[in-house]
């Protein structure tokens, strides 16, 4: 029998034993702040007496509340004359405790704490767990939903000063991890101080969502620590509304290529577009701005970005001018408009964008009229989604004042597609169509949808007063464009004297 079977076959019976009569040095009393602060003074070395075993309220529950790592753990099939010797936990190989974590380690909320219990087994355990592989994303979370799990339960119990000290201390003790997601209480600066002390140098994607605690010093300490970044995420962050980040995100993060930002209503791009006019370009790839507070100016920071392909946006229609000039290989846009001002400026800008081949355009409070939608039609599209912005907050709505298409549009869009298609001559691509919330469509609109040379895919929720018997005929129309997809037919296109006409 190999080595690493009798390892395997030795941490089968650790655990089974930890369910009867348990051999491992439990320390049962003590919190989980104080466990934190035990293992944030050892964390530097595992060289001196024991401590850190109260990471979690008690380590027999949460042995016991995580005693499915015994099935987890792929063992094979234990002969039957075999003998296994029971062994104590500081007695495993290091072989079987990484096994462990490597179980252990998801991205799951409650991983991180799980972690911290397998840390406060031993000095042994600790060296071994604290190092993580390059392919595991931590969770560092302060809100939990209701779970019945005690581990989970006793932690949402602590006071956001006590997370605060439990995961600054787990931001100094783990090293190695590559992806590190942060929400909720207990985010503070400090936890980003030690999340780019000890892994800065590895992370390649960053997520902070709703921490109230995090401001624009914690924020800057982070991205100086974090060059190869690649992915950056940050949402409902008030206190950052300074935006001197933003300077140190483009300009620390040579290999930055996803940024997301959203829901910083107050956000302060001045000091960005400032700092901007020193800078050749950005590598970015994929940008999402919302709710952001979007400047006019800028479109000067989107002209450093000639790489870009995928943007969600909102705001002036004026940046959407810039991007058409600035970024060549935009191939998806996803806008949110609100007026009908930008929404001309907007379809302007769409027609001098060559190599778009996806739009979303999400409509809030007005209806768009057919000669918009006829604009649309002549885009050179293989995707296209004109939602409403009503239906994506609260899809059960059903009035037709809410609205943002109508039967007449619906017609509009369809001819200036039909009429393109013929006049190019050009194969046909398949289309995916979404016109979700348009709750005034009726029959007419279904009849128009019909006359599609091609449909792989068709979006409709929300549009409540289309009967049962039309949406049988969208199906049927579906249906029919995937199998002429799957099969290389190609639609017969229309003739010259009824050039709406296809067969």
């Amino acid at each position: 029998m190999t080595g690493m079977m009798k390892q395997l076959l030795a941490a089968k019976a650790f655990f089974s034993s930890r369910r009867s009569s348990s051999t491992l040095p439990t320390r049962a009393s003590g919190s989980l702040s104080r466990g934190a602060d035990d293992l944030c003074a050892t964390s530097g070395g595992v060289t001196g007496p024991l401590s850190g075993v109260d990471a979690v309220d008690s380590l027999s529950d949460c042995c016991n509340d995580h005693s499915r790592v015994e099935e987890e753990v792929d063992v094979g099939t234990t002969p039957q004359n075999a003998v296994v010797e029971v062994v104590e936990a500081q007695h495993l190989p290091d072989g079987v405790v990484e096994l462990i974590v490597k179980q252990l380690s998801t991205s799951e909320p409650s991983s991180l704490l799980t972690l911290l219990a397998l840390c406060g087994t031993c000095r042994q355990w600790r060296h071994v767990a604290r190092s993580l592989s390059r392919d595991v994303h931590v969770t560092f979370c302060g809100d939990f939903a209701f779970t019945p799990q005690p581990l989970l339960q006793r932690f949402r119990r602590l006071t956001p000063a006590a997370k605060e000290v439990v995961f600054a201390s787990a931001a100094r003790l783990f090293t190695g991890y590559g992806q590190v997601t942060l929400s909720g209480d207990g985010i503070t600066n400090s936890v980003l101080e030690g999340v780019a002390s000890c892994s800065g140098g590895l992370l390649d994607i960053v997520k902070i969502d709703g921490c109230n605690g995090v401001s624009d010093p914690g924020l800057k300490a982070l991205l100086k620590a974090v060059p190869d970044m690649e992915s950056f995420y940050l949402e409902d962050v008030p206190n950052v509304a300074a935006g001197f980040f933003l300077v140190h995100l483009f300009e620390r993060c040579p290999k930055l290529k996803t940024v997301h930002l959203s829901y910083i209503p107050s956000l302060n791009w001045e000091p960005c577009i400032l700092s901007s006019f020193r800078w050749t370009e950005l590598p970015i790839t994929k940008l999402h701005v919302r709710d952001v507070k979007l400047d006019p100016e800028f479109g000067n920071l989107m002209s450093k970005m000639p790489h870009l392909e995928e943007l969600e946006i909102d705001g002036n229609a004026r940046n959407l001018r810039s991007a058409a000039m600035g970024c060549p290989k935009l191939q998806r846009l996803s806008y949110l408009v609100s007026s009908r001002f930008h929404m001309d400026e907007a379809l302007a800008a769409l027609l001098n964008m060559p190599n778009l081949t996806a739009l979303e355009l999400i409509v809030k409070n007005f209806m768009l009229s057919p000669d918009e939608l006829r604009v649309c039609g002549m885009l050179n599209l293989v995707e296209l989604r004109v939602d409403s912005f009503m239906f994506k907050q609260q899809p059960t709505l059903g009035r037709s004042s809410y609205s943002h298409l109508d039967n007449d549009g619906v017609k509009a869009l369809v001819d200036s597609m039909c009429t393109r298609w013929y006049a190019v001559g050009a194969e046909l691509q398949p289309l995916k169509l979404s016109l979700c919330g348009a709750t005034a469509l009726t029959h007419d609109a279904v009849s128009a949808l019909m006359r599609l040379p091609i449909l792989t895919e068709l979006d409709i929720g929300g549009c409540c007063r289309i009967i049962a018997m039309d949406k049988m005929r969208l199906v049927a129309k579906v249906r029919a464009g995937r199998e002429m997809l799957e099969s290389g037919r190609k639609p017969a296109m229309g003739s010259n004297r009824f050039p709406m006409l296809f067969f």
